[in-house]
């Protein structure tokens, strides 16, 4: 049961949600526009959505995004672009959603790194290195073999930071990362993730890729995907637990929410059946498909946070505060 504290709680914050994975004009993956609402409705403020991966081209990112700037632009009762920090406060205020942009991989712009500067203008802010295979840029998660940040892996690294962009680590191989937070001048992120500890999936992270993020001041998402939670309905209970663990590692300063709500998972499953490679699990006969709690489920978990005595502004931190404490110095 919500408690009056927590719900006055939730309405006065900022809740950040650090991805939705929007359906992109040539892909569908069970999470179209539509859902945004939801996001509104449950009185989330800020939530992101990518353009492009590693498997789109320019041509592919140029369209999209164009497509997600009309979404944003023809609802300005309910949407608000989020170039700034200020634009998400400014969502609260006004009980709309701040819709930032990212991208999934960067082969998108194959060796054109200069292009990044062209697509920030447009709305870029955050940027993941690699979508689960292997890239020009480092290895990914998914694959067997992880040869770790190469030279023009670096190069991009700091083209990204240089033109004031967020460089996220979800999906990128675990060599890879560490190498990137070696290196790094600014706090990292990895947007959607779980925890290895509490359940071993290729997606999730070790303690030592904490440690190393929260020595670059960097914030991890936690993903709602049951996959990478290991609980077969993506519970909030569960989630708490991998929450938690970050907590007691590193401290309620690196971990924020990045759950990556699907809302048609059953077209999700047909595209993972397709992508055995990425997803081998789809393989398994007693795969059950991908489930996810939803964003009004939310509130749920910042009562948990509160149950088990975490101080308000630790959570405050944690609903938002983090990322936000990020952006605010990348943007």
């Amino acid at each position: 049961m919500i408690s009056d504290t927590t719900q006055s709680f939730w309405n006065n914050s900022i809740i950040w949600d650090m991805l939705f994975p929007i359906d992109l004009p040539d892909q569908n993956l069970g999470c179209p526009p539509k859902y945004l609402k939801h996001y509104i409705d449950a009185g989330v403020s800020f939530t992101s959505i990518a353009f492009a991966e590693d498997a789109s081209n320019l041509d592919d990112a140029v369209k999209a995004i164009a497509s997600q700037r009309q979404l944003i632009q023809s609802q300005p009762n309910l949407f608000i672009h989020a170039l700034t920090i200020d634009d998400v406060m400014r969502a609260k205020i006004e009980g709309k959603l701040a819709i930032g942009m990212q991208t999934h991989g960067t082969a998108w712009f194959g060796k054109n790194v200069g292009i990044l500067e062209v697509f920030r203008e447009l709305g870029l802010r955050v940027v993941q290195l690699v979508f689960n295979a292997s890239n020009f840029v480092g290895g990914g998660c998914s694959d067997q073999a992880d040869g770790g940040l190469t030279t023009y892996g670096v190069h991009v690294v700091r083209e990204i930071e240089r033109r004031k962009m967020v460089v996220d680590l979800a999906h990128t191989g675990y060599r890879t990362t560490l190498d990137v937070m070696n290196m790094a001048e600014k706090p990292l992120i990895f947007s959607h993730v779980g925890i290895m500890a509490l359940h071993p999936h290729y997606r999730n992270l070790r303690d030592d890729q904490i440690l190393a993020l929260a020595k670059t001041g960097g914030v991890i998402g936690l993903s709602g995907n049951n996959a990478y939670i290991g609980d077969e309905h993506g519970a909030m209970s569960a989630i708490f637990k991998h929450l938690d663990h970050v907590v007691q590692l590193v401290g309620p300063d690196h971990v924020g929410f990045g759950f990556d709500f699907v809302f048609e998972t059953e077209v999700l499953d047909k595209w993972a059946e397709g992508m055995t490679s990425e997803w081998p699990a789809s393989t398994d006969p007693n795969w059950k498909g991908f489930r996810f709690q939803r964003p009004k489920d939310v509130i749920n978990l910042v009562q948990l946070m509160f149950d088990h005595g975490y101080p308000e502004k630790a959570v405050k931190k944690i609903v938002s505060g983090n990322f936000m404490r990020v952006c605010k110095e990348i943007w």
